[in-house]
């Protein structure tokens, strides 16, 4: 026969007092949840203003556009204007200029546009001219000194992006005319090209470009980010890939018409970028969406991991990790979502000035156009409170 519990009783008591304590607690919880806002941001950069700027009137240079640049582990800069890319400028640490190499032509020491820049340990300048049919070799002077045919593997690709190792293997991110990115590892010595990883999960349409991002540890670690998901992958220099590192809860955001709003001209005029219907309806299942990181950098035993994520006025949010993947802080800064423009060496920031001091004309601007081409290179100093994070792992380095 089942006991009942009477109002008074000692076992009423009890289950009366259980129960509001599991309610408190129930609804507590409820509302810390629904109250929490989002993840504080911490400042990325040391102050506002930037240590030194390139294609200002102190520089002595002007530049048109700057899509690509390339920033050595000596502070060097090597600079090229996109709209003509037939020369490029060499400054200093220091932000002096030193020299200018190279001219419009075929020929030896000759460009018809540079697409990607490398530097090699003996401070050798590799250049491609975008399309992967050679690599063109000057000294750290600018004197040209060889012409090196690219492998059979890399026909018919552009190069996008490419970095030596301390090996000096030179590794290249290539993408298609047709659809796929490819990231090879190029051993000079012995002719040999190897491909360390391939996806191809996207349709290519105009302003809905997106490549991937690759960086390089001190150890020799390759990471390559997914176009699609929130996934780092992570393989050994000989190409094997060792782990992978993925935040399945971040949510994706799909691309909208007011992501090509763009600029009409110098007012700041915004209109709809005009064949924007014709590529919405090309982009079908995981082109439909902004890739939900477009960037890495690793410096200093910290990855910058940038994602398409925004903040109130539309700069996007930056993950950063220690090597182990455990998370330190998040920051933000303004970025194309299409590439990674940003580079990150020696506690710096290289980046181009492409954000603008009228927050309401920014956040008008799609995502897929955002600012207009920047005609200037800025660096910053990276802020302490970010690279005086301790570690937050113990764990082995090599186990992400």
């Amino acid at each position: 026969m089942t006991k009942k519990v009477r109002p008074g009783d000692a076992s009423f008591r009890f289950y009366a007092k259980a129960s509001f304590v599991v309610f408190s607690t129930i609804l507590f919880c409820f509302t810390f949840c629904c109250r929490r806002g989002p993840e504080p941001l911490v400042a990325l950069l040391e102050t506002a203003s930037p240590l030194r700027t390139y294609g200002s009137e102190n520089s002595g240079h002007y530049y048109k556009a700057i899509d690509t640049y390339t920033v050595d582990q000596n502070g060097r800069v090597y600079l090229w204007d996109a709209t003509s890319g037939d020369h490029i400028d060499v400054y200093g640490d220091d932000g002096q200029f030193l020299f200018q190499f190279g001219r419009k032509g075929q020929g030896p020491g000759e460009f018809q546009a540079v697409g990607a820049l490398a530097v090699d340990a003996e401070g050798d300048l590799w250049i491609s001219n975008g399309i992967a049919k050679s690599l063109k070799v000057f000294s750290d002077q600018g004197e040209f000194k060889v012409e090196v045919l690219c492998p059979k593997e890399l026909a018919d690709s552009y190069i996008q992006k490419m970095t030596f190792d301390a090996k000096g293997d030179l590794f290249l991110l290539c993408s298609y005319i047709g659809n796929g990115n490819s990231l090879f590892r190029f051993d000079i010595r012995k002719n040999n090209c190897q491909q360390i990883h391939s996806e191809s999960k996207r349709i290519k349409a105009s302003l809905a470009n997106f490549r991937p991002d690759f960086a390089l540890d001190a150890k020799g670690n390759i990471f390559i980010i997914d176009t699609v998901d929130y996934r780092i992958y992570k393989y050994a220099n000989d190409g094997r890939l060792s782990s992978t590192f993925e935040d399945p809860d971040f949510r994706k955001e799909l691309i909208l018409e007011e992501d090509f709003n763009i600029f009409a001209d110098s007012d700041f005029k915004i209109i709809r970028f005009p064949a924007y219907k014709e590529i919405l309806d090309a982009l079908r299942g995981p082109s439909r969406y902004f890739p939900a990181i477009f960037g890495i950098n690793i410096d200093q035993g910290t990855i910058y991991i940038w994602t398409s994520k925004q903040d109130q006025i539309k700069r996007f949010v930056i993950d950063i990790y220690d090597m182990n993947f455990q998370k330190k802080v998040s920051s933000a800064y303004f970025n194309y979502v299409r590439h990674n423009m940003a580079q990150i060496m020696n506690g710096k920031l290289y980046i181009p000035g492409i954000e603008n001091g009228n927050i309401q004309v920014t956040k008008r601007a799609g995502r897929l156009a955002m600012l207009n081409f920047s005609d200037q290179l800025n660096v910053y100093a990276i802020s302490r409170k970010i690279r005086e994070v301790p570690e937050t792992s113990s764990r082995d380095e090599s186990q992400p």
